[in-house]
C-alpha cells in the first residue's frame, strides 16, 4: 500500500483475517468481540493507520460523539489536569471534548448547558460546584435529551448523576491530625469560608485537632483563590499579632501568597511555623519542599471519562454511582513537631 492510499474498513479485515463486521464491531464498540481477535483488529488499524469514518459513526448512531467539561475555573492546574486526562481518555473512544468555563457563576453555568443542548452534544462532565446544583432545570433538560452526566471532583452530590468526587472532609482530617500529632494546637487557615469545600475542609481539621482536646482554628479573613488576597490575609493576620505555630492554605495559589507574606515578615519554615497546602502544582519545587495534601485528578478524570463513555453507549444502565475518593497526605520539610 502505497502513502498515498487511504486505509479502509476492508483493508483492515483483510490484514487482520477476520470479517468487516467484526472490523466494524472493534471500532464501534456495539458488539462483543473476543480479546484475541480484538488485538488482531488494532494491531492491523495501527499498522495500516486506518482512520474510521466519525462522522458516518455519528449518523448511524444518531451521536455527535462530542462532549464538554463544564470547569468554574479554565486557569486552575487542577482543573486543567482532569480536563487533559478527560480530553485523553475520550479522544481514544473517538470523542472530541470541549472545555467550557463557567467562572462559577450560576447564569454562566446556565448558558453553558444551553450550548450542551443547542450543540446537541453526547455528554457533560461538572465541576461538582453551587452553581451546578443550582442548574436542577437545565440538567433535566440535558437528561429529557438523552444527554449523559458525570460529576467529576468538586463537592456537590446530585442523586440523578454518577459523582466522582473528593472526600475534602476526610483530607481535611489527615492535615488536623497529622499536625496534632506534631504538637500543633493554633492552625492558621488561608482560604475561603463560604464555599462547600472549603466548609468540609476546615471543618475535617478542625474536628481533628479537637479530638486532642483544646485547639485554636484561626481563619484568616479573605475571599476568592487569588494569591494576592492570600498575602493580603496573612499580612493582617500578623498585623493583629494572631498567634500560631501551623498554617494551612486551601490549594496551591493561596499558598504562593501566604508563603510570600511569612517570608516577607522573616517568618521561617518550619523553624517558626510548619506549612501544609492542599494541591500539589510544584510544591515539591519550593524550599523546603511543602508538606500537600493531593488528590488523583488524572485518575478519576479517566473513571468519570469512561463512565460517561459507557452510559452514552449503553455499556452501563445501573443506577449513578456515588464515590468520595481519598485524598492523600505527602509529608515534606516544611513541617515539623514542635518542642515540648
Amino acid at each position: 500500500m502505497t502513502r498515498a492510499t487511504v486505509a479502509t474498513i476492508k483493508d483492515v479485515a483483510r490484514e487482520a483475517g477476520v470479517s468487516i463486521s467484526t472490523v466494524s464491531s472493534v471500532v464501534n464498540g456495539n458488539k462483543p468481540v473476543s480479546e484475541e481477535l480484538a488485538v488482531r483488529v488494532r494491531e492491523a488499524i495501527q499498522k495500516l493507520h486506518f482512520e474510521p469514518n466519525h462522522m458516518a459513526r455519528s449518523l448511524h448512531a444518531r451521536r455527535t460523539q462530542t462532549l464538554a467539561y463544564l470547569t468554574p475555573d479554565i486557569t486552575n492546574v487542577a482543573f486543567l489536569r482532569t480536563f487533559k486526562a478527560i480530553e485523553t481518555t475520550a479522544h481514544a473512544r473517538g470523542y472530541t471534548v470541549f472545555l467550557l468555563g463557567t467562572d462559577g457563576s450560576v447564569e454562566t453555568t446556565k448558558e453553558a448547558l444551553d450550548r450542551v443542548i443547542g450543540l446537541r452534544m453526547d455528554g457533560a462532565f461538572f465541576t461538582m460546584n453551587w452553581a451546578v446544583a443550582q442548574s436542577e432545570v437545565r440538567l433535566q433538560r440535558l437528561a429529557d435529551r438523552g444527554i449523559a452526566m458525570v460529576g467529576v471532583s468538586g463537592s456537590y452530590d446530585l442523586p440523578e448523576i454518577d459523582c466522582f468526587l473528593r472526600d475534602e472532609e476526610g483530607g481535611g482530617y489527615q492535615v488536623g491530625d497529622y499536625l496534632r500529632r506534631l504538637g500543633h494546637r493554633h492552625v492558621l487557615c488561608v482560604g475561603p469560608t463560604s464555599s462547600r469545600s472549603a466548609e468540609m475542609r476546615w471543618g475535617g481539621l478542625r474536628a481533628a485537632l479537637e479530638d486532642g482536646g483544646s485547639a485554636s482554628v484561626i481563619m484568616a479573613d479573605m475571599s476568592g483563590y487569588a494569591a494576592q488576597t492570600a498575602y493580603n490575609a496573612v499580612q493582617a493576620a500578623l498585623a493583629r499579632r494572631t498567634k500560631f505555630t501551623g498554617v494551612v492554605a486551601f490549594n496551591d495559589a493561596i499558598a504562593s501568597g501566604a508563603l510570600a507574606a511569612l517570608a516577607d515578615n522573616g517568618i521561617d519554615i518550619p523553624s517558626d511555623v510548619s506549612f501544609v497546602s492542599f494541591g500539589d502544582a510544584h510544591m515539591d519545587f519550593h524550599r523546603p519542599q511543602i508538606t500537600s495534601v493531593t488528590f488523583d485528578e488524572e485518575g478519576i478524570a479517566r473513571l468519570a471519562a469512561n463512565r460517561l463513555i459507557d452510559r452514552i453507549e449503553g455499556r452501563v444502565t445501573e443506577p449513578p454511582a456515588h464515590e468520595r475518593l481519598p485524598l492523600k497526605l505527602s509529608i515534606r520539610p516544611s513541617s515539623r513537631r514542635l518542642e515540648a
